[in-house]
């Protein structure tokens, strides 16, 4: 982690505004790019689990960005921004409304991006949002979780930076989000007790015969999963990352009966990469449903660039599988 990272930071002083900060390793040139430009901007815009379609974005004076995000619960958003003053790369001041059955919010918004540390590696971006009343504020609050939401914003974009500081150009990962309608500690628990994991892990008309969990770093969740054609097949993940209620890292394989790794038990999935690195969050919901929102991230771990690009290519099928697994989840605390 970069020394002068920063969580999001909230201030509610003022009771017609909210103000969130956060700085980044990276200068604010690239920061201010993930903004305005429409190429970056969609691809990490909004809190955790949303994605946004960009309808058209003109950034100028006077110009305008409408789009739609899309939150992990299935609801939309239309939303328009009209830009009022552009300075590049220090300012950003615009207004922002909800389009079509979402039009109850409105509000003002002062962007900046101020450059930090040694010549200039850092960013610290505030907003400051400026509502017309204190009801108005206290409603985005408290209907659209809009202080959560902002930080979770700042948190996506900080993860984005990071990326084009990289340079990352490689397969993207497999992603997926739901919401579920429990705590954060409840679908922690769901993912990391034994018991509960008996009851829901798995794609539809799947059963979990076996399963043990050893919840540490290096321990194992070893399973035993029948699936409705009636083959049987074992998995394991081992625990890289375990940060209590918010974060699960693992490598997951297929293996046998005694936990080693094996090849893909399917036929046509030879070059399935054989561990893959899958990181599960934790997040709180920053939508009207609220609740938390799971988030599974999956990449090749060690793989060819035959595996990493089967992986690619086989994102359709886990998606049908992961989406039919999150069902039984939802199912499972209550949804």
């Amino acid at each position: 982690m970069p020394a002068d990272h920063q969580l999001s930071q909230a201030n509610l002083d003022n009771p017609v505004e909210i103000i969130i900060s956060r700085t980044f390793a990276a200068p604010r040139e690239l920061v201010w790019l993930a903004w305005t430009d429409p190429n970056h901007v969609g691809c990490w815009w909004g809190p955790a689990g949303f994605t946004t379609t960009t309808h058209s974005m003109d950034v100028r004076p006077g110009g305008a960005w409408r789009y739609t995000m899309h939150g992990p619960d299935g609801r939309d958003y239309g939303n328009r921004v009209d830009y009022i003053e552009i300075d590049k790369p220090s300012r950003l001041i615009y207004t922002l409304r909800g389009e079509g059955s979402d039009d109850s919010v409105s509000f003002r918004t002062e962007v900046s991006f101020e450059s930090i540390g040694e010549n200039g590696s850092g960013t610290k971006v505030t907003m400051r949002t400026i509502f017309p009343s204190a009801e108005a504020r206290d409603f985005v609050i408290n209907d659209h979780g809009a202080v959560e939401g902002g930080k979770q914003h700042l948190a996506n974009l900080e993860d984005y930076v990071a990326s084009m500081s990289a340079g990352d150009d490689h397969e993207p990962p497999f992603t997926i989000s739901h919401v579920v309608n429990a705590t954060q500690e409840k679908t922690w628990q769901a993912w990391t007790e034994q018991e509960h994991l008996r009851q829901w892990f798995g794609p539809k008309g799947s059963t979990i015969l076996h399963a043990t969990v050893d919840l540490r770093v290096g321990g194992m969740f070893h399973y035993c999963m029948s699936h409705p054609n009636g083959m049987e097949m074992w998995g394991r993940w081992v625990f890289q990352t375990i940060n209590r209620p918010d974060k699960l890292e693992f490598i997951s394989s297929f293996s046998n009966a005694s936990g080693e790794i094996t090849p893909a038990p399917f036929q046509g999935l030879d070059d399935f990469p054989p561990e893959t690195w899958t990181t599960v969050t934790f997040v709180e919901h920053a939508g009207k449903s609220r609740g938390t929102v799971v988030t599974v991230e999956a990449k090749p771990f060690n793989g060819t660039k035959v595996q990493r690009d089967f992986f690619t290519a086989f994102h359709g099928s886990m998606q049908q599988g992961w989406t039919g697994t999150m069902q039984q989840l939802a199912e499972f605390l209550g949804n």
